[in-house]
């Protein structure tokens, strides 16, 4: 329920209909503010920005697992080039239909981002690194 609302398990949903009902609910709270500042720029164009900023990240969590891991491997590479491709002509269409500003900066945002995905690939298959160990220290392995 959401009185035991704890964010380390928020997307652990026990029923389908608790996840329904979290998704209806923040629908109707979101809808319900925007509809009551509908009239206010800034909150429209901080909502605007909000949401293509959100889209811009996408690519980010898997570029600090693929860093983590310090691997690539059962990623999809065709998806990164896709995501790459419809990135890129995104955002092309955006600077050249002159789109408000926000739009061309997330856009390169995210072709930056999905570049970023594409050097690890090649980096860590080129260059395999060690992933970093979560052993004990030498010194706490000593027999007594």
């Amino acid at each position: 329920s959401v009185a035991d609302f704890d964010l380390n398990y928020f997307w652990h949903w026990n029923k389908f209909t608790d996840y329904v009902q979290c998704v209806l609910t923040f629908t109707g709270v979101t809808g319900y503010i925007t509809y009551l500042w509908l009239d206010s720029s800034l909150f429209v164009e901080t909502l605007g920005f909000l949401a293509v900023f959100t889209e811009a990240m996408l690519g980010v969590p898997q570029l600090y697992r693929n860093y983590q891991n310090r691997s690539t491997e059962g990623m999809s590479i065709k998806m990164v080039l896709m995501w790459t491709s419809g990135d890129t002509f995104k955002t092309v269409y955006f600077i050249l239909n002159q789109a408000p500003f926000q739009f061309s900066i997330c856009g390169l945002l995210q072709v930056f981002v999905d570049i970023a995905i594409l050097l690890q690939v090649y980096l860590y298959s080129h260059y395999p690194q060690k992933p970093v160990s979560h052993t004990a220290h030498p010194a706490s392995t000593k027999a007594l």
